[in-house]
């Protein structure tokens, strides 16, 4: 594909959840999460807050009757469970960026014009949501806006750092991120942590994502997590300024920590504790 398709930026990452106002809570007591907005959207019948934690939004989102699962997302909540549902991708037209992927033989779903979502099979083992619009009343467009709104909070956190993705074939990410629309690669390495895999960063708009490979898909934690029902995203790895401040913090909130089975050289909450999502800390 000669024209590849921009991206601004990754607006948000959804947080799949079955209770919206402890899931809210949650991020703003345990990482600083500024809450912008909250809507209901009645085609999909879900619930959503929209937040920042400092530099990157987060969406949890709920299904407000999970046991219909004539629509989709209380469909996906039932099989992947209270997890990462996706990562957003920002574009200019979402019609044409839907037409080019699907000429490219990629599976879109749920496409209502202006958003629509690209199916795992199609991006190496993530799933996408594509928008043209921007979100409402969302800080970033304000023009003034700064992820420094967060300084102070007792998780120390300053940003992020990256996404990092699990797949079985980092040969199908790379030709989606990277051919299909202007993602660059900015490392390819081995890693042992937390397993031998390779690890492939790539710029994509304004945000990194890390693409995990392990060498042995069947055993490992990041085998484990391919065994799985998911949609790609093993964590959102944070960078903090100070790590025993943060753990202090999150233990008096009684949220366990780990160093096992991290993505990264750092610790992790408990993805028990945190209603499904695992979030790694790195000092920044």
């Amino acid at each position: 594909m000669t024209n590849r398709i921009p991206v601004s930026r990754i607006i948000h990452t959804i947080h799949a959840i079955t209770d919206i106002h402890q899931c809210r809570r949650l991020y703003q007591d345990a990482l600083g999460g500024l809450v912008f907005a909250e809507n209901y959207f009645p085609a999909e019948d879900r619930d959503a807050a929209l937040l920042y934690v400092t530099d990157h939004m987060v969406e949890p989102m709920a299904p407000r009757t999970p046991d219909d699962l004539s629509k989709p997302f209380a469909r996906m909540t039932a099989k992947i469970g209270q997890a990462f549902h996706s990562f957003e991708l920002k574009v200019a037209d979402g019609k044409a960026a839907s037409q080019a992927f699907r000429d490219a033989g990629c599976t879109v779903a749920s496409d209502y014009g202006v958003f629509f979502l690209v199916k795992p099979e199609s991006t190496g083992g993530v799933l996408l949501e594509v928008c043209e619009l921007p979100m409402p009343n969302d800080p970033y467009d304000r023009g003034n806006w700064t992820p420094s709104v967060g300084v102070g909070h007792a998780c120390t956190v300053t940003g992020l750092d990256h996404i990092a993705c699990v797949t079985a074939d980092i040969a199908a990410a790379l030709r989606f991120f990277t051919e299909l629309v202007d993602g660059e690669v900015i490392a390819d390495a081995r890693v042992s942590t937390p397993q031998p895999a390779r690890r492939v960063l790539v710029r994509i708009g304004d945000t990194r994502v890390a693409f995990l490979q392990p060498d042995d898909a069947t055993a490992g934690p990041l085998g484990a997590f391919l065994a799985k029902e998911q949609n790609g995203i093993y964590a959102l790895v944070w960078t903090i300024a100070d790590r025993d401040r943060a753990r202090a913090h999150f233990a008096k909130l009684d949220l366990r920590t780990t160093d096992a089975d991290c993505a990264s050289a750092g610790f992790a909450i408990e993805p028990e504790d945190f209603l499904g999502a695992r979030h790694e800390f790195v000092p920044g």
